[in-house]
């Protein structure tokens, strides 16, 4: 997964200062939801910056059954219309973050739009962390867009962490956590909406340029006038 975002990506690019990079207490970290390659770009992350600690997060339990090796790989069942599964998987996340552990969710529950509001988020993971104080929630904004070269940019920003007020309701949560997300969210938006790279911290940046007889042909040309060849088509 983790190598599938350096062949499928542009580049990695992380937007803000990454407050939440340097936490070193338990976290859920609280993703939009905008397309498949959210659980590829959880993976990276953990391994790029939260080598301390094991990262989790929740799988469609009959999904799951058809990969059972991603369950050894911290993937935890839940099946959202059994009472019994999903009490199991809050005692397994629960356990997990006692442990100082990172629990990766997507609580919209379904593909959205990154430009859709307001963010609704699904209030299971409140009912999960409003009894442990000791855990951070965490905003996270992910956008695939499009910028200047035949492969789509990875976008990131983390918001600041959330701490949990003791015996906070679970409305009040999951508000708190929407409020937080949409102002990540939008953050992120402004930024990706310059397509100016200086604004990022760049992790990944693979070879740019299409390829083939395209790129040959800029070759010849710019050898031509004397000019380095530069494959990419940013200004």
């Amino acid at each position: 997964m983790r190598r599938g975002i350096g062949r499928r990506f542009n580049a990695v690019r992380l937007s803000g200062n990454g407050e939440a990079l340097r936490h070193r207490g338990p976290l859920v970290v609280c993703a939009n939801h905008p397309g498949w390659w959210d659980p590829a770009v959880f993976a990276w992350l953990q391994h790029h910056f939260f080598g301390h600690c094991h990262g989790y997060g929740p799988m469609e339990a009959a999904a799951l059954q058809r990969y059972p090796l991603l369950e050894k790989a911290g993937l935890i069942p839940v099946d959202p219309d059994d009472p019994q599964s999903l009490r199991r998987f809050v005692r397994v996340a629960q356990d997990v973050l006692r442990r100082g552990n990172v629990l990766w969710i997507t609580p919209q529950g379904h593909f959205t739009d990154s430009r859709v509001r307001p963010v609704r988020l699904q209030p299971g993971f409140a009912h999960l962390v409003r009894h442990m104080p000791s855990v951070r929630l965490v905003p996270l904004a992910i956008e695939y867009p499009f910028w200047n070269e035949i492969r789509p940019e990875l976008l990131l920003r983390f918001g600041a962490p959330v701490p949990m007020g003791e015996g906070e309701g679970v409305r009040c949560v999951t508000a708190r956590m929407e409020e937080a997300l949409t102002e990540t969210m939008d953050a992120l938006a402004q930024d990706a909406c310059t397509r100016d790279a200086s604004r990022f911290t760049t992790f990944v940046q693979e070879k740019a340029g299409i390829g083939g007889i395209y790129d040959l042909g800029r070759r010849v040309r710019q050898w031509v006038r004397r000019e380095n060849f530069q494959p990419r088509h940013d200004p």
